[in-house]
């Protein structure tokens, strides 16, 4: 499950790359991630069905196209011409949600965050690690995840071992995984109770603001684009900003997930992961549009 994950991260990440290689294209800007983009093509290549899997992606490129440079030619209108374009991997995940940023003359920028997908989902809005989520919805998850993994180090008699030595071991033993599996569940629907009375319990106001923060509803210069077997799909999340309303609560939790109800509409659900269900990885939230 762990390699399933990585596999569809660099398949993510290899359709970013094929955006921003792209737009350098469209604009005669130096592409600068040709190894990077190498590499991932190597990497999701290796699965069975790797060739399938890029093949999608380069198909839903073809989709994108015309919808990418549509809306960078507008910007280039009052931003100037495109300079650079950066990519972002995987390290701004919390400050920002873009993937593919193109840096116009003096500083401005267009940003896309960019979901590629077979079927005809939306992709996840926001990916809230542990940190994040004791912050915002005011809980406190430390004692629980330190008993998990003292728990796992007792039941593989390993306790003077680090955690990354720990998860090496559990990793390449079916029968430990197994058991880390089914006991992560149970610190899993923990949190996801801890973070779904936390949300019920913040102020009208906490509610907003931090529903307005997992939409980047701030942010005038990014552009959600989607693309499904249905087509393409884009937005400006700064045009979605959630309004002040006292009818705001979380509802139906399944265990590892629950719904954001704004007015009585289902509008956000939200998926508490111990990562693919593995209880010896991070805990985090993946929160979906409806």
């Amino acid at each position: 499950m762990n390699n399933k994950s990585k596999s569809n991260r660099a398949q993510a990440d290899y359709f970013e790359l094929l955006v921003g290689q792209h737009i350098c294209h469209l604009y005669n800007v130096t592409f600068s991630y040709s190894g990077d983009l190498a590499k991932l093509s190597n990497k999701v290549l290796e699965l069975p069905n790797g060739a399938e899997r890029l093949q999608l992606q380069n198909d839903n490129l073809i989709k994108l196209e015309p919808k990418i440079k549509e809306i960078l030619d507008y910007e280039i209108i009052g931003k100037g011409k495109i300079v650079k374009v950066i990519w972002t991997g995987r390290s701004l995940v919390i400050q920002s949600t873009s993937d593919i940023e193109a840096e116009h003359l003096r500083n401005k920028k267009t940003k896309f965050s960019i979901k590629s997908i077979a079927s005809e989902g939306s992709g996840t809005m926001k990916n809230l690690g542990l940190n994040k989520l004791q912050q915002y919805y005011n809980i406190d998850f430390l004692k629980e995840q330190k008993e998990m993994w003292q728990r796992l180090k007792e039941h593989i008699k390993g306790l003077t071992l680090t955690k990354s030595e720990t998860k090496r071991i559990v990793r390449r033993n079916g029968i430990l995984l197994a058991w880390a599996t089914r006991k992560g569940k149970i610190y899993q629907e923990i949190l996801n109770r801890l973070c779904f009375e936390g949300f019920n319990a913040l102020s009208i106001i906490d509610k907003v603001d931090f529903l307005n923060f997992i939409t980047d509803c701030k942010d005038n210069d990014l552009y959600v684009v989607i693309v499904n077997s249905l087509g393409v799909s884009v937005y400006k999340p700064i045009d979605k900003q959630n309004k002040l309303t006292d009818n705001i609560c979380a509802k139906h939790n399944t265990g590892v997930g629950y719904t954001i109800f704004i007015n009585n509409l289902p509008t956000y659900r939200v998926q508490t992961n111990n990562t693919n269900g593995i209880g010896i990885s991070g805990f985090c939230q993946r929160i979906f549009l409806i």
